[in-house]
């Protein structure tokens, strides 16, 4: 997926281009334990914002017809999710902002006294505010997480009874009257911040979001025990100062030092084994894309000489769930591991090559990398410089986050602000 400019560079996911397809990998496995949230949905600050959103974009539009109400709806959300982001960015400045630089520009300006609320650009906070706000990135998540429901994002009970508690220590009167006239000044958001980020961050909005985002929803393979179960452990890590909740490597060393059920423990290995796999594949396909011109000999030679040793590795990926699924393009991948094993790089970087054109073909373009009729590399999408990572950095370098990023981000927050 291409980023526009404008996007904060924190919304951009690694591997978003992915030239060897891993998203589908990792995220299968991911979903077997975290089975709601999403890499972007890592703010609880937003979840409870977003929730008040979809509450009032609807109420306002109850009357709507059929026709244009989707319409409707999300266009009152959008003028609702800027007003959310001033009154935010008043008090705390708060990084979980989608659209923070916009926010940042026109709050700082002090001639501005009045802030216009709606969907021409120069009112929008985000270059696509539908698709790279909280209306589109907060979506499924909250839908999974048994919050919302149906295309205009309308509440379930549960979700009503989390709105019902912040509208109850906020003006609602005032901010739906600026929502409604399309604009808000300076003293609006001076009076009005302060109740609003008290009522989104209140101690009995936070324990209801946290039981609906960390118990875990059933999606496809996963089973929302496995998740509870996690999101128990965590607290108790945590409880005991045995971990800082920052390094996603240090908290898969951490969690299965826990007593944890044969399932979420078998689940967890996988985990580690596809991520150590994709993250080795990962750096050779990345090298050769800085070799643009050299002969696979000669790669793989370089390669070779960084003596990496894969004996730790299973000759293939595991299988997912308990129907024993394999993952797309595992025949490929499986190969290409297997020559990894045995130090065959010239095998490998061919496999990698392989792998590389049916994922771009599929997808209508053309590979990054391939070998050509004089056993040359033939690079397309170039890196200018690339540093080969010694064996101890590749062996615990996470190239990818299997959801458990957004886990954590929220199980510091609440955790922190609890003591635990």
């Amino acid at each position: 997926m291409a980023f526009l400019s404008l996007l904060d560079d924190r919304l951009k996911t690694k591997g978003s281009r992915d030239p060897l397809g891993f998203e589908q990998v990792w995220t299968k496995f991911g979903r077997e334990v975290v089975g709601n949230l999403t890499t972007i949905t890592n703010s609880l600050e937003n979840f409870a914002v977003a929730l008040l959103g979809f509450h009032w974009a609807n109420e306002l539009n109850q009357d709507a017809n059929d026709d244009d109400k989707q319409k409707r709806v999300s266009s009152t959300f959008l003028k609702y999710e800027q007003l959310a982001a001033y009154l935010r960015y008043k008090k705390t400045g708060s990084n979980s902002i989608m659209g923070i630089t916009k926010v940042k520009a026109r709050m700082d300006d002090e001639e501005r006294m009045v802030f216009d609320l709606g969907t021409k650009n120069t009112q929008t906070i985000l270059s696509d505010q539908v698709g790279y706000g909280l209306w589109g990135f907060y979506s499924s998540a909250s839908r999974d997480s048994g919050l919302i429901y149906g295309n205009q994002r309308e509440l379930t009970a549960k979700g009503f009874k989390i709105t019902q508690l912040i509208e109850s220590k906020v003006d609602k009167d005032k901010l739906l009257n600026s929502i409604n006239q399309g604009q808000i000044d300076r003293s609006g958001i001076e009076e009005l911040s302060q109740q609003f980020l008290a009522a989104i961050n209140s101690e009995e909005v936070t324990e209801l979001l946290m039981s609906s985002l960390m118990e875990g929803r059933a999606s496809s393979g996963n089973d929302p025990s496995l998740q509870d179960e996690l999101w128990k452990n965590t607290q108790k890590l945590f409880k005991d100062r045995s971990l800082a909740l920052n390094d996603l490597g240090d908290y898969f060393v951490q969690i299965k030092r826990m007593e944890l059920s044969g399932t979420l423990n078998k689940r967890l290995e996988n985990i580690e084994r596809v991520e150590r796999v994709l993250t080795a594949l990962n750096h050779v396909f990345h090298f050769c894309r800085a070799c643009g011109g050299r002969s696979v000999e000669e790669a793989a030679e370089e390669l070779n000489n960084m003596d990496y040793c894969f004996d730790n590795l299973q000759l293939s990926l595991p299988l997912l769930g308990e129907d024993n699924k394999e993952v797309p393009n595992a025949d490929l991948i499986n190969q290409a591991l297997i020559a990894l094993k045995d130090n065959d790089y010239v095998l490998l970087i061919r496999k990698l090559a392989q792998l590389n054109k049916k994922v771009m073909v599929d997808r209508g373009g053309a590979a990054w990398v391939e070998v050509d009729d004089k056993k040359k590399l033939k690079v397309r999408v170039k890196l200018e410089k690339f540093k080969l990572l010694k064996q101890d950095k590749l062996s615990v370098r996470w190239d990818y986050d299997y959801f458990f990023g957004s886990f954590l981000s929220i199980s510091r927050t609440y955790l922190g602000a609890s003591g635990g």
